[in-house]
């Protein structure tokens, strides 16, 4: 899910290696207390190199969790980069997962949203070593640190609505840490379609102008459009990211895909085999100095969304994965809030603090089949401390559909995030539309009612990515003049790039 500002989810050219695809029975014994009951509890689970591209249309909560499932394990796949092969979103075809966890998975050679949007209006080429582009000039904190790792958290927020902090008792200003990368499906559009922001401004608008006056991102009923198809195809002059098993001459391959993802420092006492850790590139400010500085550190990685897009999902599908232990780390939040001057506080501590959303005993279930999966092959596994949240497939207004209200406990966590069902960020819960489907508007929740705004009223196909360059990161630290300017620098170069 994202907020007002925009903080956040070559092709492949290897062959899949399918290595498990068997039904599972997962026991319903490690379930209990959890929402959504299903009697259904055998689980394809899908060992394979890429992401899937489709989804069958329609697709019922357990094939939700298994494309979920499939995504999540190809995206943490061994990637293919190195210094010499510089392969980014390309798996190693000579790893599987019975081999130790990877040092470089495929998702995290994504491109970061700097570099798909840079702050210099000059986008490279999808497999370039990662360089990361803002507004302002950022030194070094001090030698031996590197601004080129693959990890660049640069958000210190849940999208603007609160800060997260993962230790509440023992590193009270310890923060919670985001990133948001895209595959190259996605980069390689926008670098072939609108290099530019003034290109993509105009695209943008005219994507706002068509949902207004057509309900669609063009108009469908015009003779020349005939060749076109849904949000999957369109005109030129238009914002429509790539869908995954697209047959037309776009050839598309696996489809748009977005990943966010949360991140905290351990404590010494965490055992850090249970995580994915990772050195990162952080930001923070010395004591009596505003100057930014960039810095290296060990994180580990304790959420993930994923959206993807399809031709059957033209909405996106939208699966999100959390570390297992994240409800008994201490972690607590303050909400972010604003006066009738713009000027931000913070609110008092909400510790701890309950998950408002229950996982359902489907996705619970899958993620016991997936774990049994990955535990043959490799017991030693990181991902088996990660579980599976939930998904959203086809939007629908109807709030009794599981994960409806669809929230990662790290990355939603206040109830503005975690309820979200409204017609925007000024109207979180007042249950007007905020999603085109097929030439109607619903009132979607979550993850994709939040991410339906971007698509309905920002005109950006779903994504909060490309509403403009990003003009300094957040820091490591609890100061609210820093988010101020965050928020002030970003919303002037959205302001200036529509003009």
């Amino acid at each position: 899910m994202k907020f007002l500002y925009p903080l956040l989810l070559g092709g492949l050219l290897l062959a899949g290696c399918q290595q498990n695809s068997k039904p599972d029975a997962a026991g319903a014994g490690a379930t209990t207390g959890l929402a959504g009951a299903s009697t259904d509890t055998a689980f394809v689970i899908t060992f394979s190199s890429l992401p899937p591209a489709e989804l069958a249309a329609g697709a019922t909560p357990k094939q939700l969790a298994e494309f979920a499932w499939a995504e999540f394990l190809a995206l943490n796949w061994q990637s293919n980069y190195d210094t010499i092969r510089k392969q980014r979103d390309a798996p190693d075809p000579n790893w599987n997962y019975h081999d130790p966890s990877p040092k470089l998975t495929v998702w995290e050679t994504y491109a970061h949203r700097t570099e798909l949007q840079p702050a210099n209006d000059s986008i490279r080429p999808f497999n370039s070593a990662p360089r990361y582009s803002y507004g302002e000039q950022i030194k070094r904190a001090r030698k031996g640190v590197s601004f080129s790792l693959f990890n660049n958290l640069d958000e210190n927020s849940e999208i603007g609505s609160c800060n997260l902090y993962g230790q509440v008792t023992s590193s009270p200003q310890q923060m919670v840490l985001y990133q948001a990368k895209v595959n190259s499906n996605e980069y390689n559009y926008i670098l072939k379609r609108y290099p530019k922001q003034g290109s993509l401004g105009l695209a943008i608008k005219t994507n706002i102008a068509n949902i207004k006056k057509y309900k669609a991102y063009y108009d469908t009923t015009a003779a020349k459009n005939k060749k076109y198809k849904g949000n999957c195809y369109c005109p030129p002059g238009v914002l429509c990211l790539p869908c995954g098993n697209d047959t037309l001459k776009t050839r598309q391959g696996i489809g748009t895909i977005e990943v966010k993802t949360a991140w905290r420092q351990l404590n010494a006492n965490e055992d850090a085999s249970k995580f994915l850790t990772r050195n990162v590139v952080y930001y923070r400010q010395k004591a009596g100095n505003d100057t930014l500085f960039y810095d290296n550190a060990t994180f580990a990685l304790i959420g993930m969304h994923i959206i993807h897009k399809t031709v059957n999902y033209p909405d996106f599908v939208f699966a999100t994965f959390e570390h297992k232990d994240v409800e008994k780390d201490k972690m607590g939040f303050r909400l972010i809030l604003q006066n009738k001057q713009k000027q931000d506080s913070l609110s008092a501590l909400h510790y701890p603090y309950q998950r408002l959303h229950p996982l359902t005993k489907v996705d619970s279930l899958a993620t016991v089949a997936a774990h049994r999966k990955i535990k043959a092959m490799n017991r030693n596994s990181v991902l088996l401390n990660y579980r599976l949240v939930g998904v959203q497939g086809t939007p629908t207004s109807n709030t009794s559909t599981p994960n409806f209200f669809l929230a990662n406990y790290v990355v939603e966590s206040d109830s503005l995030l975690a309820n979200f069902h409204g017609s925007g960020f000024a109207h979180p819960h007042d249950q007007k539309p905020n999603i085109l489907l097929k030439g109607k508007l619903l009132s979607a929740g979550g993850c994709q009612g939040c991410h339906g705004v971007a698509q309905q009223k920002f005109g950006t196909d779903f994504s909060f990515l490309l509403g403009g360059t990003t003009m300094a990161p957040d820091i490591d630290e609890t100061q609210q003049q820093k988010l101020i300017r965050y928020i002030r620098a970003t919303t002037i170069a959205a302001a200036k790039r529509k003009k």
